[in-house]
């Protein structure tokens, strides 16, 4: 999708951007990241969302941050 994003969190700034082909909508179960210069994949779990690889670096507190901010963004 390509817009760059901001969100302040626990006393730092990042940026992300979204990298999914398709538009990003409620039935959308996987999400491509590129946050501060890395690749993430985020997979929704039931009612959550969580990393797809868990040895991941992003914080766990970071993740519904990020998704809230995307729900948000894109009113899904």
């Amino acid at each position: 999708m390509g817009q760059l994003l901001r969100l302040h969190f626990e006393n730092k700034d990042h940026s992300f951007r979204i990298l999914n082909k398709e538009p990003v909508t409620r039935e959308t179960t996987e999400i491509d990241l590129l946050l501060d210069g890395a690749e993430y994949k985020i997979i929704k779990s039931g009612q959550s969302w969580q990393p797809k690889d868990p040895a991941g670096e992003i914080p766990a507190g970071l993740i519904p941050a990020l998704v809230n901010a995307i729900i948000l963004r894109f009113r899904i």
